[in-house]
């Protein structure tokens, strides 16, 4: 139906649906999200510390695809959307048609799991027979954006080696997650299971609140290089005595080549960090 809604047909259809973001799909016509409005605006400020024009995009988690539309809008020549959630998908297929978005949706794909679920559209020409993973070279993504995810996961360092592994050297993470914001110490606060009675959000998906050097430090360790003058916070909520909030960042993909080796050796094994090859070394 891409190119013929009318307006009545979009307020139609997206009025008997549940939706987490707020998409503009015409003059006047936004998808009735969250009021999260405060989070999705620092995002935006971070986000224009970087140039999206021409770039290939890949949005971790994309849920209703806010992010990845956007990410076109700023001119991106690739995006990328995933998620392992399909029952958002319908969502996403329906603002893509509406929108008549050229975003290409993957909603069977965990951030566990990216290089594995995006070798396909990361490998260069077939024909050049490079041997894998050496093939992967300028496919990889300029900027992933990982939104709204690292507190809902169990493994949040598996989720950065995992987007690590799928942007160029020279890329960029655009990162926001639920941060404390009232400690210059480096921890994460477990959220805790409901009999816990939870200690940030009452959530059974939230699990960690890290503090922004923490955050820094796990980017560090695999292999980004936080940039300090993107960080925004805004502050939510008490948890005890700690201060809840939200942090954003944009954090610069590095070669391994730039660690001390002897100190992070172990930290470069390609089991903790997917699709590392000789040259990053």
């Amino acid at each position: 139906m891409g190119g013929t809604w009318t307006e009545d047909d979009i307020r139609q259809a997206i009025s008997d649906r549940w939706w987490y973001h707020k998409i503009r799909l015409a003059p006047g016509i936004v998808t009735p999200g969250l009021p999260l409005d405060s989070v999705w605006e620092m995002v935006r400020a971070v986000r224009d510390t970087i140039s999206y024009q021409g770039k290939r995009v890949l949005d971790i988690a994309s849920f209703d695809g806010m992010w990845a539309f956007e990410a076109e809008k700023l001119g991106a020549s690739f995006v990328v959307a995933t998620d392992c959630y399909h029952p958002v998908f319908s969502n996403f297929s329906l603002c893509k048609d509406i929108l008549n978005s050229s975003v290409v949706p993957l909603y069977n794909i965990s951030p566990y799991h990216l290089w594995d679920g995006l070798k396909t559209i990361l490998m260069d020409d077939a024909s050049v027979n490079l041997g894998f993973p050496e093939q992967i070279r300028k496919n990889q993504f300029d900027i992933v954006q990982h939104l709204g995810l690292l507190y809902h996961v169990r493994d949040p360092l598996m989720t950065l080696s995992q987007a690590r592994s799928v942007i160029k050297t020279g890329g960029y993470l655009l990162l926001e997650t639920a941060a404390i914001l009232n400690s210059e110490e480096s921890f994460m606060l477990f959220n805790g299971p409901p009999e816990a009675k939870y200690r940030f959000y009452n959530d059974v998906t939230s699990w960690w609140a890290a503090t922004v050097p923490c955050i820094q430090e796990m980017l560090k360790t695999t292999l980004f290089e936080p940039l300090s003058h993107t960080i925004r916070t805004i502050h939510d909520r008490r948890a005890g005595k700690y201060e809840i909030g939200r942090a954003c960042l944009v954090a610069k993909a590095i070669p391994g080549k730039e660690m001390e080796l002897a100190s992070y050796r172990e930290l470069l094994r390609t089991f903790r960090n997917p699709g590392l090859v000789p040259d990053y070394l």
